[in-house]
C-alpha cells in the first residue's frame, strides 16, 4: 500500500493547518506571558494534549523504534527511566505552578541570585539546539523513507519542515503549539498507537506469530547493551524530566496546580503504552524488512506507516507523525526565545519593555532554528543525537536545581561551580566517546553526575554560612 497523490494533499493541507493555527494565535499574543506560557488559561484537553505531544517525540517514537530494532524487546525495560520521571514530575508540577516560574534559570535565580541565570541560561541553550536538531533529523529521515518515491529527499524535507517550525512558532508562541498538539496526538495515537500495530500483527501473521518477535533471544536479552549503558539512559532521562524546561513550562501554563498533576498522571500512563507499542513496531521489522542494515532503524515507523496502512490513514499517520515531531521541536524553539531574552538580556536590561522582549524572543527563534537545521543537516542517529542534548542539560543544571529546591545548605559558588565543571565534563567525555577513545564501561552522563554532586557538595559546604544562607524552595529553611 503505496503513498498515493491523496495521501500527499493530506500531508501539505496539514501544514498549511499549522501555519493558519500559527497565524490566528498569533493575533491572541499581546505581551510575553501570552506567548511563552498561553496566559496560564490552558483547560485540561488542551494541556493533557500538548503534554502527551512533548513526550512522545522524535527520540521516543522513531529512535526508540529504531533502537529496539537494533537490539530487542528488553530495550523497553531499558528505557522506563522516562515514564518514571513523568511520575515522579507530577509530585514537583503543582509547586512549579504556585510558585508562577516559567524557567529553571527563574528558579534557580531565586535561590542563588542573579550570577547563576547567564551559567543555567547558557547550558539550556546548548542543549536546545541539539535537541532542535534531533527533531529535525527525525523529520527528514521520516519525509525521505515515506516519501521518497515522489522525489523528497531528506535536504528538502529538513528545510521545508525547519522553515514551517520557526514560522508558526514565532507568530504564535506556546498558544499555538497548544492547540495543534491536542489535535495531532490525537490523531497520531489513534493511527500509530492503535491502527498500526493491529495492521502489523496480521501481516506478521497472527498474535502468536508477534508475541514469538518480542521474546529475546536466550543468552542475549539485552540485545549488546552494557550495563553501563543502560545505568545511563536512567540517569539521563530520570533527572531530565525533572528539569524538562517543556515540562516545567506546561506546569505554569495551567490553569490551576489540581489540573497539571492529573494530567501528569495521564501523560506518564500513555508513555508507557506508547513505549511498549513503538519498541513492538521496532522488533517487528526484523522480520518485515530483513533486508534492512543494522543502524538503519530509525527508519522502520515511517516504512511501516507507509507500506501498511491503507490510503487516506497513511496521509494523516504521516502527517501527524511529522507534526508531534515538530511540536516537540517548536518548543525547543520557544523555550530557547524565552529563556534568552528572559534570562541573559533582560538580566543585563531590567527596565526593557515587554514589547521589545517580545521581539527578541521572537528574533532570537530564527537564529536558534537556522543552527538547528544546520545541525539536522550534518548529523544522523536519533536516539543517540537526543541522548546527548539530555546529557549536556541534565550535567548542568540537575544537581543545582535539586540542591536549589530540597538542599538548605546549597549555595551560589556551588551551584555555578558544579554546573560549569559538569558541562565540560561531559561534552569533553562525549568527544572522546564519539572519537573512540572512551572505555565502554564509562558513560558520560555517569562521570559528570557524580562531578557535579562531589562538586555541588564540596563548594557549598566550604562557602555556606548560617548568616547568608538561602531559603531553600520547597519547605523553607526547615
Amino acid at each position: 500500500m503505496p503513498v498515493t497523490n491523496v495521501d500527499i494533499a493530506i500531508i501539505v493541507v496539514y501544514f498549511i493547518v499549522l501555519l493558519v493555527i500559527g497565524y490566528l494565535t498569533s493575533r491572541k499574543v499581546r505581551n510575553m506571558e501570552d506567548y511563552a506560557v498561553a496566559g496560564r488559561s490552558l483547560g485540561y484537553p488542551a494541556l493533557l494534549g500538548t503534554l502527551i505531544g512533548t513526550t512522545i517525540g522524535a527520540g521516543s517514537t522513531m529512535g526508540k523504534a529504531g533502537k529496539a530494532f537494533d537490539v530487542g524487546a528488553a530495550f523497553f525495560f531499558a528505557s522506563m527511566g522516562y515514564a518514571i520521571g513523568l511520575f515522579i514530575f507530577a509530585f514537583i508540577a503543582p509547586v512549579i505552578r504556585r510558585m508562577s516560574i516559567w524557567t529553571i534559570p527563574d528558579a534557580l535565580v531565586l535561590r542563588y541570585g542573579g550570577r547563576m541565570r547567564l551559567v543555567t541560561a547558557v547550558v539550556m541553550i546548548l542543549g536546545v539546539v541539539a535537541l532542535f536538531g534531533g527533531q529535525l533529523v527525525a523529520v527528514g529521515v521520516a519525509v525521505s523513507t515515506a516519501l521518497g518515491d515522489f522525489g523528497i529527499g531528506y535536504t528538502q524535507a529538513v528545510l521545508v519542515a525547519g522553515a514551517v517550525m520557526i514560522v508558526y512558532t514565532f507568530m504564535g508562541g506556546l498558544l499555538a503549539v497548544a492547540y495543534t498538539d491536542l489535535v495531532q496526538t490525537i490523531i497520531f495515537l489513534t493511527g500509530v498507537g492503535i491502527l498500526l500495530p493491529i495492521f502489523i500483527v496480521g501481516d506478521l501473521g497472527g498474535a502468536g506469530a508477534a508475541l514469538e518477535v518480542m521474546t529475546p533471544p536466550e543468552g542475549n536479552f539485552w540485545g549488546g547493551l552494557t550495563p553501563a549503558y543502560i545505568i545511563s539512559i536512567f540517569l539521563i532521562d530520570i533527572p531530565f524530566c525533572l528539569i524538562d524546561p517543556s515540562l516545567w513550562q506546561r506546569a505554569s501554563a495551567a490553569r490551576d496546580a489540581g489540573m497539571i498533576r492529573r494530567s501528569m498522571f495521564v501523560t506518564g500512563g500513555v508513555y508507557l503504552y506508547w513505549s511498549l507499542i513503538v519498541v513492538f513496531l521496532g522488533v517487528a521489522a526484523t522480520r518485515l524488512f530483513p533486508a534492512l542494515a543494522p543502524g538503519s532503524g530509525d527508519a522502520v515507523i515511517p516504512l511501516e506507516v507507509a507500506n501498511h496502512l491503507p490510503p487516506v490513514v497513511t496521509g494523516l499517520c504521516v502527517a501527524a507523525m511529522l507534526a508531534i515531531m515538530m511540536s516537540t521541536a517548536s518548543t525547543a524553539l520557544l523555550i530557547s526565545g524565552t529563556t534568552f531574552s528572559q534570562d541573559i538580556v533582560k538580566a543585563f536590561r531590567p527596565a526593557m519593555k515587554d514589547k521589545k522582549l517580545l521581539l527578541i524572543t521572537r528574533v532570537f527563534i530564527i537564529f536558534i532554528g537556522a543552527a538547528g537545521v544546520l545541525f539536522a543537516l550534518g548529523m544522523r542517529g536519533i536516539f543517540d543525537i537526543l541522548l546527548l542534548a539530555f546529557a549536556i542539560f541534565v550535567s548542568g543544571i540537575f544537581i543545582p536545581a535539586m540542591a536549589a529546591i530540597f538542599w538548605k545548605k546549597a549555595t551560589a559558588a556551588g551551584a555555578i561551580s558544579s554546573a560549569v565543571a559538569a558541562s565540560l565534563t561531559v561534552v569533553a567525555l562525549y568527544g572522546l566517546k564519539l572519537g573512540g577513545m572512551l572505555p565502554t564501561w564509562i558513560e558520560p552522563i555517569i562521570a559528570s553526575l557524580a562531578v557535579s554532586l562531589c562538586v555541588m557538595v564540596t563548594v557549598s559546604r566550604a562557602t555556606w554560612k548560617e548568616e547568608t544562607g538561602t531559603p531553600r524552595l520547597f519547605g523553607g529553611k526547615q
